[in-house]
């Protein structure tokens, strides 16, 4: 931590104090605090997670480009000493959100998911949470969500025992049907892991987004996201199908959509979540 503090002090921040975060799972985090600013720094394993903090900087660039969501501006991110990697962003100061705001957000993700290319993924790979999220592009959704998705983390748990090879097998025939399950839609740009905890309603009430794992992808992924964690307003589903209205049956697609963010979930913390795994792979 010094080393990195002592590469911080490079950028003539004039840090009076440093105060730690509780709560996060993944990284240890700080309020760093000025004379008239305040930023918020991030710090993990350069050796366990590589480049964990410069991708993520490079994914905040790519939505605010888009113009739909405030990101927090990145001050620094980079590695101190042997292992150390850090990512130091503006403080964001929140707000208790109003109906207009909920329903803004339905809008601006609807138009960060007009943001769309040519193919399923990303021009790299990245991380969802501490998992090494693969985005090899492919044409199809059903070939992306089953090559770069949920087999990838089925063998993940596999390898820890929390799953057997009957349960490998069910993913593998769902994986055979998910081009008749998903509705064709052009690849849009998602946030990739969009719950509760990583939007922020700021100084002026508008949303911004924090954390992304950021790439080309079936839009429906980050809506599902958003049911399966709750803490989101029914305001902004209504705004989000107004502005862009999904294709019908949405809520039977819905536990499929949502296999992944509880694979990974599975994975960091196990408990109920690989019930919940399990329970709908019995269905293939």
């Amino acid at each position: 931590m010094n080393e990195i503090l002592e590469r911080l002090k490079q950028l003539n921040l004039d840090i009076d104090s440093i105060v730690p975060i509780k709560g996060g799972d993944i990284n240890d985090a700080f309020r760093l605090e000025s004379f008239d600013k305040k930023y918020f720094l991030k710090v993990n394993s350069a050796n366990n997670f590589p480049h964990l903090f410069k991708k993520e900087a490079r994914a905040l660039e790519a939505i605010k480009k888009t113009k739909t969501f405030s990101v927090p501006k990145v001050v620094n991110v980079g590695e101190a000493g042997k292992d150390f990697q850090y990512l130091l962003l503006e403080w964001m100061e929140t707000s208790t959100p109003t109906v207009v705001n909920w329903e803004n957000l339905g809008k601006n993700l609807a138009k960060l998911h007009q943001n769309t290319s040519k193919q399923f993924g990303w021009s790299e790979d990245n991380y969802i949470a501490i998992v090494v999220q693969p985005n090899s592009l492919t044409d199809s959704w059903s070939e992306f969500y089953a090559k770069n998705r949920i087999m990838p983390m089925m063998k993940l748990l596999q390898n820890k025992q929390l799953i057997n090879s009957k349960q490998i097998k069910s993913a593998e025939n769902l994986c055979k049907q998910l081009n008749s399950i998903f509705p064709e839609e052009k690849p849009a740009l998602l946030h990739g892991d969009f719950w509760n905890g990583n939007i922020l309603a700021n100084k002026k009430g508008e949303f911004s987004v924090i954390d992304p794992a950021i790439y080309y992808g079936h839009r429906e992924m980050d809506l599902a996201i958003a049911k399966l964690f709750g803490g989101f307003d029914d305001v902004f589903f209504d705004a989000y199908h107004e502005n862009s209205p999904l294709a019908p049956n949405f809520e039977e697609r819905l536990p499929i959509a949502q296999l992944f963010p509880l694979l990974i979930h599975a994975y960091l913390f196990e408990g109920y979540y690989v019930k919940d795994v399990q329970t709908i792979l019995k269905k293939f």
